[in-house]
């Protein structure tokens, strides 16, 4: 399995809170969201095949990321993610964990997430409720829709996408044709690709749901404060 991090984004919408840092060197409780999410992935693979895409002063997060290899996304500042995405198409050459930067994710939920035996999966909130956001519809355990805005959702999309090795193949197959014909919107997300793979090339994607379990998205500043006080009652309940 590898591992694919995506922390390129300047976080717009946190305004001053992450005080002109990326999102991913934000800390919470002593530790910042990236050490966070390396030390998870390597307590379960130490000998993980971990790649990051940077972006907005990746220079400061560089440090961070000893054993990793870095991608650098050099327009982070006029495209979106899945410019990201593209520039890291070749590490899409094996079985891969897709993971957003900015999530907080308790221990616990690291480990059955990792210890997931489903090739592919897509990670969600079914207690998260809130159409404008990035969405998952569910059934039978699968996931048969991927969008934003539309009804009959499941739950909010938790920023974790598993694939096989034919699942990732199609993932970037898909994605470098769309790039490639010129479709590149700065605020376009991957959701034509996971509907491509579920329609077009058949291949069941997992539903794993968060429900009841500590984590958080890390978008506004009203999120670092929601992080640095659940988790900071997690450490206490454990104490």
């Amino acid at each position: 399995m590898r591992y694919l991090i995506l922390a390129a984004g300047m976080g717009r919408r946190l305004g001053d809170a992450s005080a002109g840092m990326p999102k991913c060197l934000i800390e919470v409780n002593g530790e910042t969201l990236i050490a966070r999410l390396l030390r998870q992935i390597r307590s379960h693979d130490p000998a993980a095949d971990i790649h990051v895409v940077l972006g907005f002063r990746s220079e400061t997060v560089v440090p961070a990321l000893a054993g990793c290899r870095i991608i650098v996304n050099p327009f982070f500042d006029l495209t979106g993610i899945n410019a990201s995405l593209w520039f890291a198409r070749k590490s899409f050459d094996r079985p891969l964990m897709l993971i957003h930067a900015d999530l907080v994710l308790a221990d616990d939920l690291a480990r059955a997430l990792l210890d997931a035996e489903t090739e592919t999966l897509m990670a969600y909130d079914s207690t998260l409720r809130d159409p404008t956001e990035v969405n998952l519809a569910v059934a039978a355990g699968r996931v048969t829709r991927f969008d934003e805005n539309f009804a009959g959702y499941t739950g909010l999309y938790a920023g974790v996408l598993k694939l096989s090795r034919s699942a990732a193949r199609a993932f970037a197959e898909i994605l470098d044709r769309r790039i490639t014909q010129g479709f590149n919107e700065p605020r376009e997300y991957y959701f034509f690709v996971v509907r491509a793979i579920i329609e077009q090339y058949a291949i069941p994607i997992a539903a794993f749901d968060f429900a009841g379990r500590a984590w958080q998205e890390i978008d506004r500043a009203e999120h670092i404060v929601a992080a640095r006080a659940r988790f900071a009652e997690a450490r206490l309940a454990i104490a």
